[in-house]
Protein backbone atom coordinates (compact mmCIF):
# COMPACT_ATOMS: atom_id res chain seq x y z
CA UNK A 1 0.00 0.00 0.00
CA UNK A 2 1.25 3.85 -0.68
CA UNK A 3 2.26 5.31 2.97
CA UNK A 4 2.08 9.24 2.70
CA UNK A 5 3.26 11.74 5.28
CA UNK A 6 -0.44 13.84 6.54
CA UNK A 7 1.30 17.06 7.97
CA UNK A 8 1.41 19.98 5.46
CA UNK A 9 -1.31 18.71 2.90
CA UNK A 10 -2.41 21.22 0.53
CA UNK A 11 -5.16 23.70 2.08
CA UNK A 12 -6.57 25.05 -0.86
CA UNK A 13 -8.02 21.29 -1.84
CA UNK A 14 -10.19 20.84 1.31
CA UNK A 15 -13.51 21.87 0.47
CA UNK A 16 -12.48 21.06 -3.15
CA UNK A 17 -15.23 17.77 -3.01
CA UNK A 18 -18.29 20.42 -2.21
CA UNK A 19 -17.44 22.89 -4.62
CA UNK A 20 -17.67 20.20 -7.79
CA UNK A 21 -20.89 18.74 -6.16
CA UNK A 22 -23.21 21.63 -6.10
CA UNK A 23 -24.74 21.01 -9.44
CA UNK A 24 -24.94 17.58 -9.92
CA UNK A 25 -26.69 17.21 -6.59
CA UNK A 26 -29.42 19.51 -7.85
CA UNK A 27 -30.53 17.80 -10.57
CA UNK A 28 -32.56 15.01 -8.92
CA UNK A 29 -32.76 10.92 -10.31
CA UNK A 30 -34.71 9.14 -12.61
CA UNK A 31 -35.30 12.03 -15.02
CA UNK A 32 -37.60 13.40 -12.47
CA UNK A 33 -39.32 9.42 -11.73
CA UNK A 34 -39.77 8.88 -7.91
CA UNK A 35 -36.27 6.94 -6.70
CA UNK A 36 -36.01 5.04 -3.16
CA UNK A 37 -32.75 4.33 -1.83
CA UNK A 38 -32.08 1.89 0.84
CA UNK A 39 -28.87 2.58 3.27
CA UNK A 40 -26.85 0.89 6.00
CA UNK A 41 -24.56 1.55 8.45
CA UNK A 42 -23.35 -0.12 11.60
CA UNK A 43 -24.27 1.60 14.70
CA UNK A 44 -22.40 4.63 16.53
CA UNK A 45 -24.84 7.23 17.86
CA UNK A 46 -22.85 10.62 16.08
CA UNK A 47 -22.69 8.92 12.78
CA UNK A 48 -26.73 7.84 13.20
CA UNK A 49 -27.68 11.43 14.00
CA UNK A 50 -25.51 13.23 10.88
CA UNK A 51 -26.63 10.79 8.71
CA UNK A 52 -30.23 11.52 9.12
CA UNK A 53 -29.53 14.90 9.23
CA UNK A 54 -27.84 14.11 5.62
CA UNK A 55 -30.59 12.23 4.29
CA UNK A 56 -33.30 15.03 4.91
CA UNK A 57 -31.54 17.56 3.80
CA UNK A 58 -31.05 16.08 0.28
CA UNK A 59 -34.86 14.55 0.25
CA UNK A 60 -35.70 18.41 0.80
CA UNK A 61 -33.17 19.22 -1.88
CA UNK A 62 -34.56 16.14 -4.48
CA UNK A 63 -38.39 15.60 -3.67
CA UNK A 64 -38.28 12.83 -5.91
CA UNK A 65 -35.92 10.64 -3.92
CA UNK A 66 -36.99 8.53 -0.43
CA UNK A 67 -33.59 6.84 1.32
CA UNK A 68 -34.35 4.33 3.98
CA UNK A 69 -31.36 4.55 6.55
CA UNK A 70 -30.82 1.44 8.55
CA UNK A 71 -29.01 0.68 11.77
CA UNK A 72 -27.76 -2.91 12.16
CA UNK A 73 -26.04 -3.90 15.64
CA UNK A 74 -22.35 -3.68 15.18
CA UNK A 75 -22.18 -7.58 16.03
CA UNK A 76 -24.58 -8.79 13.46
CA UNK A 77 -22.84 -5.80 11.06
CA UNK A 78 -20.09 -7.65 9.05
CA UNK A 79 -22.18 -10.96 8.66
CA UNK A 80 -25.91 -9.68 7.97
CA UNK A 81 -24.28 -6.93 5.11
CA UNK A 82 -22.30 -9.70 3.51
CA UNK A 83 -24.83 -12.02 3.35
CA UNK A 84 -27.13 -10.15 1.92
CA UNK A 85 -24.86 -8.63 -0.89
CA UNK A 86 -24.19 -12.15 -1.48
CA UNK A 87 -27.17 -13.05 -2.25
CA UNK A 88 -28.69 -10.28 -4.50
CA UNK A 89 -30.20 -8.24 -2.18
CA UNK A 90 -29.22 -5.66 0.59
CA UNK A 91 -29.12 -2.03 0.42
CA UNK A 92 -28.36 0.25 -2.28
CA UNK A 93 -25.72 1.85 -0.81
CA UNK A 94 -23.28 0.19 2.12
CA UNK A 95 -20.56 1.65 4.57
CA UNK A 96 -18.31 -0.85 5.18
CA UNK A 97 -14.49 -0.82 6.36
CA UNK A 98 -11.61 -1.16 3.81
CA UNK A 99 -10.66 -4.92 5.29
CA UNK A 100 -14.02 -5.73 4.56
CA UNK A 101 -14.22 -4.17 0.96
CA UNK A 102 -10.89 -5.70 0.03
CA UNK A 103 -11.33 -8.83 1.58
CA UNK A 104 -14.49 -10.15 0.52
CA UNK A 105 -16.68 -7.19 -1.52
CA UNK A 106 -15.00 -6.16 -4.33
CA UNK A 107 -12.70 -9.82 -4.92
CA UNK A 108 -16.38 -11.85 -5.08
CA UNK A 109 -17.51 -8.68 -7.37
CA UNK A 110 -20.71 -7.51 -4.98
CA UNK A 111 -19.81 -3.35 -5.71
CA UNK A 112 -20.34 -1.17 -8.79
CA UNK A 113 -17.51 0.99 -9.97
CA UNK A 114 -17.32 4.62 -8.38
CA UNK A 115 -19.87 6.40 -11.47
CA UNK A 116 -17.73 9.57 -11.84
CA UNK A 117 -20.10 10.32 -14.27
CA UNK A 118 -23.14 10.25 -11.95
CA UNK A 119 -21.21 12.85 -9.87
CA UNK A 120 -20.79 14.99 -12.79
CA UNK A 121 -16.78 14.45 -12.95
CA UNK A 122 -14.95 14.07 -16.00
CA UNK A 123 -12.81 11.31 -14.51
CA UNK A 124 -11.80 8.70 -11.32
CA UNK A 125 -9.06 10.58 -11.08
CA UNK A 126 -10.57 13.94 -10.70
CA UNK A 127 -11.41 12.23 -7.57
CA UNK A 128 -8.62 11.00 -6.64
CA UNK A 129 -6.74 14.03 -6.87
CA UNK A 130 -8.96 15.50 -3.99
CA UNK A 131 -7.75 12.89 -1.52
CA UNK A 132 -4.37 12.34 0.12
CA UNK A 133 -2.44 10.15 -1.47
CA UNK A 134 -2.80 6.26 -0.86
CA UNK A 135 -6.00 7.04 1.26
CA UNK A 136 -8.41 5.56 -1.57
CA UNK A 137 -6.74 2.19 -1.52
CA UNK A 138 -8.93 0.80 1.19
CA UNK A 139 -11.68 0.86 -1.58
CA UNK A 140 -9.76 -0.02 -5.10
CA UNK A 141 -9.34 -3.32 -6.76
CA UNK A 142 -6.26 -4.74 -7.82
CA UNK A 143 -6.57 -2.78 -11.34
CA UNK A 144 -6.95 0.58 -9.67
CA UNK A 145 -10.56 0.50 -9.65
CA UNK A 146 -12.29 2.78 -6.70
CA UNK A 147 -15.70 1.34 -5.58
CA UNK A 148 -16.45 4.05 -2.46
CA UNK A 149 -15.70 6.99 -0.48
CA UNK A 150 -14.66 7.41 2.85
CA UNK A 151 -16.75 8.67 5.54
CA UNK A 152 -14.33 8.35 7.84
CA UNK A 153 -10.62 7.36 8.29
CA UNK A 154 -9.08 6.41 11.00
CA UNK A 155 -5.36 6.43 12.97
CA UNK A 156 -4.76 4.67 16.06
CA UNK A 157 -3.87 6.50 19.24
CA UNK A 158 -4.03 5.89 22.88
CA UNK A 159 -6.22 7.62 25.79
CA UNK A 160 -5.95 7.98 29.47
CA UNK A 161 -7.90 9.26 32.28
CA UNK A 162 -6.14 11.95 33.89
CA UNK A 163 -7.69 11.69 36.73
CA UNK A 164 -7.06 8.04 37.56
CA UNK A 165 -3.42 8.69 36.85
CA UNK A 166 -2.82 11.16 39.65
CA UNK A 167 -4.54 9.18 41.90
CA UNK A 168 -2.39 6.55 41.64
CA UNK A 169 0.51 8.62 41.52
CA UNK A 170 1.12 8.89 38.11
CA UNK A 171 1.51 12.07 35.71
CA UNK A 172 -0.44 12.37 33.14
CA UNK A 173 2.12 14.11 31.03
CA UNK A 174 4.35 11.00 31.13
CA UNK A 175 2.32 8.13 29.37
CA UNK A 176 3.62 5.12 28.64
CA UNK A 177 5.93 5.38 25.73
CA UNK A 178 6.25 1.38 25.41
CA UNK A 179 3.45 -1.57 26.10
CA UNK A 180 6.30 -2.74 28.63
CA UNK A 181 5.14 1.07 30.65
CA UNK A 182 1.58 0.15 29.77
CA UNK A 183 2.38 -3.03 32.48
CA UNK A 184 4.31 -0.89 34.78
CA UNK A 185 1.89 2.04 35.20
CA UNK A 186 -1.46 -0.23 34.98
CA UNK A 187 0.09 -2.28 38.09
CA UNK A 188 0.10 0.65 39.87
CA UNK A 189 -3.40 2.01 39.04
CA UNK A 190 -4.47 -1.26 39.75
CA UNK A 191 -2.70 -1.32 43.32
CA UNK A 192 -4.33 2.19 43.64
CA UNK A 193 -7.56 1.21 43.03
CA UNK A 194 -7.72 2.79 40.15
CA UNK A 195 -8.94 1.55 36.22
CA UNK A 196 -5.91 -0.43 34.47
CA UNK A 197 -5.70 -0.82 30.30
CA UNK A 198 -7.77 -3.65 28.83
CA UNK A 199 -8.44 -4.71 25.15
CA UNK A 200 -11.54 -4.47 23.26
CA UNK A 201 -13.43 -7.64 23.20
CA UNK A 202 -16.43 -7.24 20.40
CA UNK A 203 -16.70 -8.40 17.15
CA UNK A 204 -13.93 -10.38 14.96
CA UNK A 205 -13.11 -7.56 12.98
CA UNK A 206 -11.96 -5.90 16.17
CA UNK A 207 -10.06 -8.39 17.54
CA UNK A 208 -8.16 -8.48 14.52
CA UNK A 209 -7.93 -4.65 14.21
CA UNK A 210 -5.91 -4.61 17.97
CA UNK A 211 -3.39 -7.52 16.73
CA UNK A 212 -2.61 -5.98 13.82
CA UNK A 213 -1.82 -2.76 15.38
CA UNK A 214 1.01 -5.39 17.57
CA UNK A 215 1.83 -6.96 14.93
CA UNK A 216 2.78 -3.84 12.94
CA UNK A 217 4.95 -3.07 15.59
CA UNK A 218 6.80 -6.30 15.80
CA UNK A 219 6.59 -6.63 12.17
CA UNK A 220 4.65 -9.13 11.71
CA UNK A 221 1.54 -9.51 9.79
CA UNK A 222 -1.80 -11.57 9.71
CA UNK A 223 -1.28 -13.23 6.15
CA UNK A 224 1.85 -12.14 3.26
CA UNK A 225 1.99 -9.39 0.93
CA UNK A 226 0.21 -11.27 -1.49
CA UNK A 227 -2.40 -12.50 0.35
CA UNK A 228 -2.19 -15.93 0.06
CA UNK A 229 -0.26 -17.61 2.69
CA UNK A 230 -1.05 -17.29 6.81
CA UNK A 231 1.83 -15.91 8.66
CA UNK A 232 0.32 -14.96 11.89
CA UNK A 233 2.29 -17.86 13.52
CA UNK A 234 5.91 -16.71 12.44
CA UNK A 235 8.20 -15.58 15.88
CA UNK A 236 6.64 -12.04 14.82
CA UNK A 237 3.27 -12.97 15.38
CA UNK A 238 3.96 -14.81 18.33
CA UNK A 239 5.63 -12.47 19.74
CA UNK A 240 2.12 -10.04 19.25
CA UNK A 241 -0.23 -12.15 20.99
CA UNK A 242 2.20 -12.55 23.51
CA UNK A 243 2.50 -8.92 24.31
CA UNK A 244 -1.30 -8.69 24.49
CA UNK A 245 -1.32 -12.06 26.81
CA UNK A 246 1.19 -11.11 29.16
CA UNK A 247 -0.55 -7.53 29.82
CA UNK A 248 -4.02 -9.50 30.79
CA UNK A 249 -3.16 -12.86 32.41
CA UNK A 250 0.65 -12.10 33.54
CA UNK A 251 0.69 -8.25 34.36
CA UNK A 252 -3.08 -8.59 35.24
CA UNK A 253 -3.85 -5.23 34.33
CA UNK A 254 -7.50 -5.78 33.12
CA UNK A 255 -9.55 -8.56 33.30
CA UNK A 256 -10.85 -10.02 29.86
CA UNK A 257 -13.87 -12.37 31.41
CA UNK A 258 -15.34 -9.22 33.13
CA UNK A 259 -14.74 -6.61 30.35
CA UNK A 260 -17.94 -5.17 28.70
CA UNK A 261 -19.10 -6.63 25.70
CA UNK A 262 -21.64 -3.69 24.26
CA UNK A 263 -20.79 -3.24 20.99
CA UNK A 264 -22.67 -0.35 20.80
CA UNK A 265 -21.14 1.04 23.41
CA UNK A 266 -17.13 0.72 22.87
CA UNK A 267 -15.53 2.67 25.33
CA UNK A 268 -18.15 1.61 28.53
CA UNK A 269 -15.07 0.44 30.72
CA UNK A 270 -12.74 3.49 30.10
CA UNK A 271 -15.91 5.50 30.64
CA UNK A 272 -16.74 3.90 33.85
CA UNK A 273 -13.40 3.83 35.13
CA UNK A 274 -12.99 0.16 34.96
CA UNK A 275 -10.39 0.98 32.92
CA UNK A 276 -7.76 4.35 32.73
CA UNK A 277 -6.43 3.47 29.51
CA UNK A 278 -7.33 2.70 26.10
CA UNK A 279 -6.70 2.36 22.62
CA UNK A 280 -8.36 5.14 20.42
CA UNK A 281 -9.29 6.43 17.53
CA UNK A 282 -10.96 10.12 16.00
CA UNK A 283 -14.41 9.12 16.22
CA UNK A 284 -14.34 7.00 19.42
CA UNK A 285 -13.49 10.49 21.66
CA UNK A 286 -16.65 12.32 19.98
CA UNK A 287 -18.50 9.52 21.18
CA UNK A 288 -17.39 9.72 24.89
CA UNK A 289 -17.99 13.43 24.79
CA UNK A 290 -21.58 12.97 24.35
CA UNK A 291 -22.34 9.77 26.37
CA UNK A 292 -20.05 11.05 29.17
CA UNK A 293 -19.38 14.35 29.10
CA UNK A 294 -18.38 14.70 32.47
CA UNK A 295 -15.67 11.60 32.70
CA UNK A 296 -14.74 13.81 29.05
CA UNK A 297 -12.66 16.21 30.98
CA UNK A 298 -10.23 13.22 32.56
CA UNK A 299 -9.60 12.65 28.85
CA UNK A 300 -6.00 12.61 27.30
CA UNK A 301 -5.41 11.27 24.12
CA UNK A 302 -1.44 10.51 23.54
CA UNK A 303 0.75 8.44 20.88
CA UNK A 304 0.20 4.68 20.92
CA UNK A 305 2.70 2.85 22.70
CA UNK A 306 5.21 1.30 21.00
CA UNK A 307 6.97 -1.91 21.22
CA UNK A 308 10.36 0.44 19.91
CA UNK A 309 9.51 3.97 20.16
CA UNK A 310 12.57 4.37 17.96
CA UNK A 311 10.78 2.55 15.06
CA UNK A 312 6.73 3.92 15.46
CA UNK A 313 4.38 2.53 13.81
CA UNK A 314 0.92 2.62 13.60
CA UNK A 315 -2.32 1.29 11.38
CA UNK A 316 -4.77 3.13 9.20
CA UNK A 317 -8.44 1.79 8.44
CA UNK A 318 -11.37 4.15 6.94
CA UNK A 319 -15.03 3.51 6.14
CA UNK A 320 -16.15 4.03 2.60
CA UNK A 321 -19.99 4.47 1.28
CA UNK A 322 -20.18 2.23 -1.72
CA UNK A 323 -23.01 0.78 -4.12
CA UNK A 324 -24.40 -2.62 -4.46
CA UNK A 325 -23.64 -3.74 -7.95
CA UNK A 326 -27.29 -6.10 -7.67
CA UNK A 327 -28.93 -2.22 -7.30
CA UNK A 328 -31.20 -0.52 -9.88
CA UNK A 329 -30.05 3.10 -8.98
CA UNK A 330 -26.51 3.08 -8.89
CA UNK A 331 -26.69 6.44 -10.62
CA UNK A 332 -28.99 8.03 -8.02
CA UNK A 333 -26.82 6.26 -4.92
CA UNK A 334 -23.80 7.62 -5.71
CA UNK A 335 -25.13 11.40 -6.20
CA UNK A 336 -25.91 10.76 -2.60
CA UNK A 337 -22.51 9.60 -2.06
CA UNK A 338 -21.38 12.33 -3.13
CA UNK A 339 -23.15 14.53 -1.52
CA UNK A 340 -22.28 13.00 1.87
CA UNK A 341 -18.38 13.06 1.12
CA UNK A 342 -18.98 16.86 0.65
CA UNK A 343 -20.19 17.65 4.00
CA UNK A 344 -16.18 17.14 5.13
CA UNK A 345 -16.37 19.82 8.06
CA UNK A 346 -19.68 19.00 9.71
CA UNK A 347 -18.16 15.22 9.86
CA UNK A 348 -15.37 16.42 11.95
CA UNK A 349 -17.51 19.18 13.84
CA UNK A 350 -20.28 16.58 14.72
CA UNK A 351 -18.91 13.08 14.48
CA UNK A 352 -15.03 13.27 14.81
CA UNK A 353 -14.40 11.51 11.23
CA UNK A 354 -11.80 12.82 9.12
CA UNK A 355 -12.16 12.90 5.44
CA UNK A 356 -8.63 12.54 4.24
CA UNK A 357 -9.10 15.28 1.83
CA UNK A 358 -5.92 17.18 0.88
CA UNK A 359 -5.36 19.76 3.68
CA UNK A 360 -7.93 18.55 6.40
CA UNK A 361 -5.62 19.36 9.48
CA UNK A 362 -5.58 23.31 8.34
CA UNK A 363 -9.83 23.16 7.55
CA UNK A 364 -12.02 25.62 9.74
CA UNK A 365 -13.15 22.51 11.48
CA UNK A 366 -10.45 20.87 12.28
CA UNK A 367 -9.56 23.58 14.73
CA UNK A 368 -12.31 22.20 16.56
CA UNK A 369 -10.78 18.60 16.34
CA UNK A 370 -9.32 17.57 20.28
CA UNK A 371 -5.94 16.37 20.62
CA UNK A 372 -4.90 17.31 16.30
CA UNK A 373 -1.40 17.47 16.55
CA UNK A 374 -1.60 13.79 18.07
CA UNK A 375 -3.78 12.91 15.30
CA UNK A 376 -1.47 13.88 12.56
CA UNK A 377 1.23 12.06 14.03
CA UNK A 378 -0.19 8.97 13.91
CA UNK A 379 -2.10 9.31 10.75
CA UNK A 380 2.17 10.33 9.64
CA UNK A 381 2.55 6.73 11.01
CA UNK A 382 0.21 4.62 9.52
CA UNK A 383 -0.69 1.84 6.44
CA UNK A 384 -3.28 -0.27 5.22
CA UNK A 385 -3.36 -3.62 6.74
CA UNK A 386 -2.57 -6.94 4.58
CA UNK A 387 -5.39 -8.83 3.83
CA UNK A 388 -6.72 -11.67 1.80
CA UNK A 389 -9.41 -12.51 -0.08
CA UNK A 390 -12.51 -14.26 2.38
CA UNK A 391 -11.29 -12.15 4.99
CA UNK A 392 -14.56 -12.65 6.94
CA UNK A 393 -13.47 -16.19 7.92
CA UNK A 394 -9.75 -14.99 8.51
CA UNK A 395 -11.05 -12.59 11.03
CA UNK A 396 -12.93 -15.27 12.89
CA UNK A 397 -9.99 -17.49 13.22
CA UNK A 398 -7.86 -14.66 14.18
CA UNK A 399 -10.63 -13.93 17.46
CA UNK A 400 -10.31 -17.80 18.09
CA UNK A 401 -7.07 -17.90 18.67
CA UNK A 402 -7.01 -14.56 21.07
CA UNK A 403 -9.74 -16.13 23.15
CA UNK A 404 -8.16 -19.41 22.87
CA UNK A 405 -4.99 -17.75 24.44
CA UNK A 406 -6.20 -14.75 26.16
CA UNK A 407 -9.82 -16.35 27.83
CA UNK A 408 -8.92 -20.36 28.22
CA UNK A 409 -4.88 -20.51 28.80
CA UNK A 410 -3.95 -21.89 25.87
CA UNK A 411 -0.27 -21.53 24.53
CA UNK A 412 0.27 -18.74 22.33
CA UNK A 413 1.99 -20.68 19.59
CA UNK A 414 -0.30 -23.29 19.33
CA UNK A 415 -3.88 -20.76 19.25
CA UNK A 416 -1.69 -19.01 16.21
CA UNK A 417 -0.76 -22.56 14.72
CA UNK A 418 -4.35 -23.56 14.54
CA UNK A 419 -5.20 -20.19 13.49
CA UNK A 420 -2.77 -20.02 10.85
CA UNK A 421 -4.19 -23.94 9.44
CA UNK A 422 -7.94 -22.46 9.17
CA UNK A 423 -6.92 -18.83 7.02
CA UNK A 424 -4.99 -20.98 4.69
CA UNK A 425 -8.26 -22.98 4.10
CA UNK A 426 -10.04 -19.96 3.45
CA UNK A 427 -7.26 -17.86 1.55
CA UNK A 428 -7.62 -19.82 -1.79
CA UNK A 429 -10.52 -19.00 -4.19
Amino acid sequence: MKHTRWIGAVVSATLALATSTACSSSSGGGAGGKVHLTFWTHTHPPMIALNKALIKEYETKHPNVSIDYQQIPNTDFNTKMLASLSNGSGPDIINMDDVALRGDYIPKNLLAPLDYKAMGLSSQQAIEDKYIDGTLDGAEGPDGTLYGLPTEFNATAFAINTEQFRKAGLDPDQPPATWDDVAADGKKLVAAGQGGFNFLYLSAGQYTQQLQILLNETGGSIVDKAGTKATIDNAQGIAALSIWNKLINVDKVGNAHTASRDATAPFADFEAGKTAMTIMYPWGVGQIKQDNPAMYKNLKVVPLPQVDPANPSGRWYGYYEAVNKASKQQAEAWKFIQYSASQSQRWLTDVNFIQPLKGWAQSPAASSVPFLSVWEQAYSRGRFDEIGHHWNEVQDAVKTAIEDTVLNGKPVADSLKQAASTINEALPD
